[in-house]
């Protein structure tokens, strides 16, 4: 009868689940169990926000809580400050110090912080380089001249349209500049989130945030309330996204490393890919005077993809810098440009030590181009930084209740087209917008937030699409052929480190 139907449905339904579940765990070991220990903190946060939210007092009370203080949630607090909001900026970090990571901004991006912040745009682009070319040349193992296959004129395009420069800059540089706009006491340090109140107890009317104690010991912040909403911008790993929306095994396997990309949009796996960068002097000594200068340069080759990034002055002069400082000993007179090798289908590797990750480097480029092998000769051990290529495929909600998501920790991507700042700060913009009165005509905030939503995820959904496949291309391309040998024998092979998905 129905009865025995619907508990013939059920059984059908958990063993489909088991199935896939194990199939799951066979291809993606640890994203499972990344994905289980998340389920599993989603779970007590679950029971957590079923107790009512604790009280809190007048002066932990603010209009936006902003959870992340990266590039994406600290414009985010600048446009909303500029509205005459009451934001404040939340952060698990216990310090700000600085990082060798480096990257480049596009004039759009730029241009949408210019619009509601212009002094802290002129600020940012004093901070880096501004870049006047982007090439992408293929370089022959063992040849010291690259065959140019892409120059864009990124200057004259931003004359034409009237737009900001691109600039190269470090992370810490970028983020001193946004912080140098707000208004003082606004980023709070050493506040891990532990879990979100929509609407509920003494603190009704507003979404009240809770923190974990310190991990050195010590008592948890005071819980915070924001009357209007709250803004998940703490990255890929977003913890905002993970207590709001909960966490499946599909969602983590997209967040490991090198992901499977299986949305709906991808249906082939993505290259797998180690990434490996620095800050070098620019020029790096031993290269002749040769450097990087005002440009974007990234060469493909033998299964390699190099990148060589003017920062201007980089991090060089930054209290407390030493891994991303001048790895040379001294100053150099010009600044520092990053160096980074994206390693493509290269299996996920350790070191036993610093030096031993700086001789990996050297074997690879060590009959390549002389500025490329001077920027690595130049680099301390200590300043290599190793990682994973990681994407994620967009959350395919963003807002709930007074709730919303801004940045990687909404549409993380792959950097092939280097559009995860620029995207951010739109982001910042269309939220700004949203929450705020237009033509006198008031919204509530979950309408807004809505709005926002709507209007964003189309957008930031192509635009991953696009990361997504450059990758591939790039992938490919990094294990092209010689000229000579093109069409005639097919793809040559890059040392057993065949790409996976060209």
């Amino acid at each position: 009868g129905p009865v025995r139907l619907s508990i013939a449905s059920a059984r059908g339904v958990r063993a489909m689940r088991t199935l896939v579940e194990c199939r799951a765990r066979i291809a993606h070991p640890r994203a499972c169990s990344r994905a289980s220990k998340s389920t599993r903190r989603a779970v007590r946060a679950s029971a957590a926000r079923r107790a009512p939210a604790p009280a809190v007092d007048d002066d932990n009370v603010c209009d936006v809580a902003i959870v992340g203080a990266g590039p994406g949630g600290l414009a985010a607090a600048l446009a909303l400050q500029r509205q005459g909001l009451d934001v404040r900026v939340f952060e698990q970090r216990e310090e700000f110090r600085p990082a060798g990571v480096a990257i480049f901004i596009w004039p759009h991006g730029l241009n949408a912080l210019k619009s509601f912040d212009p002094e802290t745009t002129e600020r940012v682009v004093e901070a880096g380089a501004v870049i006047d070319n982007i090439a992408i040349e293929q370089l022959q193992p063992g040849g010291t001249e690259a065959e140019e296959l892409v120059r864009i004129d990124v200057a004259g395009w931003s004359r034409r349209m009237n737009l900001p420069p691109q600039i190269g800059i470090t992370w810490a540089r970028l983020t001193n500049a946004l912080r140098a706009g707000l208004r003082p006491d606004t980023v709070r340090l050493a506040h891990r989130l532990a879990c979100i109140y929509d609407g509920d107890g003494p603190s009704s009317g507003g979404v009240t945030l809770t923190f974990e104690p310190p991990r050195n010991g010590g008592d948890a912040p005071p819980p915070v309330r924001a009357r209007m909403c709250v803004v998940g911008a703490d990255g890929r790993n977003s913890r905002v996204r993970e207590l709001t929306f909960g966490v499946d095994e599909n969602d983590a396997a997209s967040s490991s490393p090198a992901a499977s990309s299986s949305s709906s949009s991808s249906s082939a796996a993505a290259p797998e890919a180690n990434v490996y960068y620095a800050l070098s002097p620019n020029p790096p000594p031993g290269a002749n005077g040769a450097g990087s200068f005002n440009e974007l340069r990234f060469s493909l080759c033998d299964g390699s993809g190099i990148s060589l990034l003017d920062v201007g002055r980089g991090n060089l002069d930054i209290d407390g810098d030493d891994a991303g400082g001048d790895s040379s000993g001294g100053d150099s007179p010009c600044g520092q440009l990053m160096f980074g090798t994206t390693r493509f289908s290269e299996p996920a590797r350790t070191f036993d030590t610093p030096e031993r990750r700086l001789e990996h480097l050297e074997s690879l480029f060590e009959n390549t181009t002389p500025l490329l092998q001077a920027a690595i000769a130049s680099t301390k051990p200590s300043a290599v930084v190793q990682t994973r290529l990681y994407e994620r495929d967009g959350a395919s909600r963003w807002s709930k209740g007074r709730v919303t998501l801004l940045g990687d920790a909404a549409h993380c991507m792959y950097p092939s087209l280097g559009l995860g700042i620029s995207t951010a700060f739109q982001d910042a913009v269309e939220l700004a917008n949203c929450l705020s009165s237009e033509g006198g005509k008031v919204v509530s905030v979950c309408e807004a937030l809505a709005t926002y939503e709507r209007r964003r995820i189309p957008p930031c959904w192509a635009l991953q699409t696009g990361s997504r496949l450059m990758h591939r291309v790039l992938a490919a391309t990094s294990e092209r052929a010689p000229a000579g040998e093109r069409g005639s024998g097919g793809e040559r092979g890059s040392g057993g480190e065949r790409g996976s998905g060209g």
